[in-house]
C-alpha cells in the first residue's frame, strides 16, 4: 500500500488503497481504460525476490513477463542483475539496443528463421551475440538448422538446451537423446558452443496435494535436472568452461533457495504479482498491476432484452444482481477487484465496448467512477493497452510504454 493510501479514508465504493488509486487517475484525467502499475508495490516486490534468490544463484528476469523499457530498468536495478530471458525476436533486438551490456536466455526455441532475421538486422550496439546471447535447442533437427545459420553467416552460437524435469512441453527427455544433441556439439565447436541447461519447473505444486505435494514435485524435478547435469559435466566436460543451469519462474523460484542443481534462476511476474500467481510460496507479495475503466452508466436492478420476467426469474431477489453497471470497454483477461462483490454478467454476453458487471446494493458504484481488475498474467495485459499509468505515493508520475513491434 502507498503512504498515501495508508493515510486516506475510504470514500464511496472502494476501500482505502483503491479510492486512493482512483484519485490518482481522476486527477490526471484518465477516463478510459488503462493498466495501472503500483511502483512501491513494485519495488518492494522486487526487492522480496531478490532475497528469495541463493547466493550461489543469478537472478535472471523474465522480460515478457515485464515488457517495458521504464519497467525493466528499475527492475534490474533494484535486484542488481543483467540477465534477461526473452521470448520473442522483435523484443530481443530492442532488449539488446538498449541492454547491451545484458546476458541474455532465449527462453523458448525460436524458428531458425527468426534467429537468421535477428543476425541480419540487430542493432548497432557493443552487445557480442557470441559471448552474451544463448539460444534456446530442443531436439536434433533444430540443432541441426542452427549449426547451418552458423557456418552460413560464419558466426558463432550459444547453444543451452531445453531438457523435461516432468512439465512435458518439450525438451529433451531421457538421456540418450542429450547426449546425441551434446554429440553433434562437439563435433561443430568453429560455430556452436554449448551454454548449458534449461529446465523449466512451471508443473510443480499445480497438481491437487492428493496426487502429489509440492515438495515432491520439486524434488522429483531438481532429481531429473540433476541427472541431466551429470551427463554433461562427466562425459562432456571440454564443451564449456562455464555453464548456465537455468531453470525455476515466479512460482518456484523460492523453492530453489536450498538444495538446488540451479545456478541461474528466472522469475518475472512477481513483480507485479497478477492473479495468477496468488499462490502461497508468493504469499508475502503485493497485487502491483490492475486494469482500470470508469463506470458509464450504473442501473438499479438486472435487466436482460425480451420479456420482462426473464430477468425477474433469473435475478428476482439475488442480492448479487441488485445493481447493474455498464462499464467503458471489457473483455479482458482479468476479474474484477475493487469494489468488492462485482461479477461479470455472463447472460447479457461479451462485449470489449461496455461490458455489464452486476454487484450488490453496497457498496454501489455510480457514474464516473472507477472499476479496479486484477489480470491474470502481466505479458499480454502490458502490451495490449497503450501507456502504462505508474502511480506513486497517490499520484500519476509517469506514462511507460511497452515494447513495440520493429
Amino acid at each position: 500500500m502507498t503512504s498515501s493510501a495508508s493515510q486516506t479514508s475510504a470514500s464511496g465504493p472502494h476501500d482505502a488503497y483503491f479510492n486512493t488509486l482512483q484519485q490518482a487517475l481522476h486527477h490526471a484525467g484518465i477516463a478510459w481504460p488503462s493498466v495501472v502499475i503500483d511502483r512501491a508495490r513494485m519495488r518492494r516486490n522486487a526487492v522480496r525476490l531478490k532475497n528469495l534468490v541463493a547466493p550461489t544463484a543469478r537472478l535472471r528476469l523474465v522480460e515478457k513477463s515485464l515488457p517495458v523499457p521504464a519497467l525493466l530498468d528499475e527492475a534490474m536495478a533494484l535486484t542488481g542483475t543483467r540477465a534477461l530471458m526473452v521470448f520473442h525476436e522483435p523484443q530481443l533486438r530492442q532488449v539488446v539496443q538498449r541492454y547491451p551490456d545484458s546476458d541474455l536466455l532465449m527462453g523458448k526455441p525460436m524458428p531458425v528463421l527468426a534467429a537468421q532475421h535477428f543476425y541480419r538486422h540487430r542493432p548497432d550496439s557493443s552487445f557480442d551475440p557470441a559471448r552474451q546471447l544463448q539460444w534456446l535447442i530442443d531436439t536434433p533437427a533444430r540443432l541441426q538448422e542452427y549449426l547451418q545459420l552458423a557456418r552460413g553467416q560464419d558466426i558463432k552460437l550459444r547453444v543451452n538446451i531445453e531438457i523435461d524435469v516432468g512439465l512435458h512441453r518439450g525438451g529433451v527427455a531421457d538421456p540418450s537423446a542429450l547426449r546425441a544433441l551434446l554429440d553433434q556439439l562437439r563435433k561443430a565447436p568453429g560455430h556452436l558452443e554449448f551454454s548449458g541447461l534449461m529446465g523449466y519447473d512451471a508443473h510443480v505444486g499445480k497438481l491437487p496435494s492428493l496426487l502429489e505435494s509440492r515438495d515432491v514435485g520439486f524434488a522429483k524435478a531438481a532429481s531429473m535436472y540433476r541427472a541431466f547435469q551429470a551427463i554433461a559435466r562427466a562425459e562432456f566436460p571440454e564443451l564449456a568452461p562455464t555453464l548456465c543451469w537455468n531453470g525455476a519462474g515466479s512460482p518456484t523460484v523460492a523453492l530453489h533457495r536450498q538444495d538446488s542443481p540451479l545456478n541461474d534462476v528466472s522469475a518475472g511476474s512477481a513483480l507485479l504479482k497478477p492473479l495468477e500467481f496468488d499462490i502461497q510460496p508468493l504469499a508475502e507479495f503485493e497485487p502491483a498491476i490492475f486494469v482500470t475503466t470508469p463506470v458509464l452508466k450504473a442501473q438499479h436492478g438486472t435487466r436482460l432484452p425480451g420479456p420482462s420476467w426473464l430477468s425477474k426469474l433469473l435475478y428476482s431477489g439475488r442480492a448479487s444482481r441488485a445493481r447493474s453497471y455498464f462499464i467503458y470497454g471489457g473483455g479482458w483477461p482479468a476479474e474484477p477487484a475493487s469494489p468488492a462483490g462485482l461479477v461479470l454478467n455472463k447472460q447479457f454476453g461479451l462485449s470489449f465496448n461496455q461490458s455489464i458487471l452486476n454487484g450488490p446494493h453496497a457498496p454501489a458504484l455510480a457514474v464516473n467512477d472507477s472499476v479496479f481488475f486484477r489480470p491474470y498474467q502481466s505479458e499480454g495485459t502490458l502490451l495490449h493497452y497503450g501507456p502504462i499509468r505508474v502511480i506513486d505515493d497517490g499520484q500519476v508520475v509517469d506514462e511507460w510504454l511497452p515494447f513495440g513491434e520493429i
